[in-house]
Order: C-alpha cells, then structure tokens, then sequence
C-alpha cells in the first residue's frame, strides 16, 4: 500500500498544515508529516487475513469479512 492510500488529505490536521506542508508531497515528506501529525492517517486500517484496507466502507467490510 502506497502512502497516497494512508495520507488524509480530507482531515481537518491537512487543511490546518501550512501550505509549504503541503506543497510538493513526496512519500518522504508524507511520511514525516504522519509521523508529526497521525490524524494524517487514515483510519481505520484493517489487516484481515492480510488484506490491508484503509478507511470505513460498510460494503467493503461485509465483503471482507464475509471470505
């Protein structure tokens, strides 16, 4: 999963970033910003029977959880 997948660009934490933050996102800088601010994530993030998905979906969970 790449970081455009885990990286919130909806949440309140990426609007209140400054815009050199968030000019010229890369994986390194996306990844820093995380780690600064973890409401950056996306949430939740399931790992079930090693599928990985990201964010909450009610389809998406039935489907999933239904193999």
């Amino acid at each position: 999963m790449g970081w455009e997948s885990l990286f919130n660009k909806r949440s309140t934490s990426f609007r209140n970033l400054s815009d050199a933050e968030k000019s010229d996102l890369d994986q390194a800088k996306a990844v820093s910003l995380m780690l600064t601010y973890p409401t950056l994530i996306k949430r939740p993030v399931l790992d079930h029977k090693g599928q990985i998905s990201v964010g909450f979906k009610p389809a998406q969970y039935e489907e999933i959880f239904s193999r």
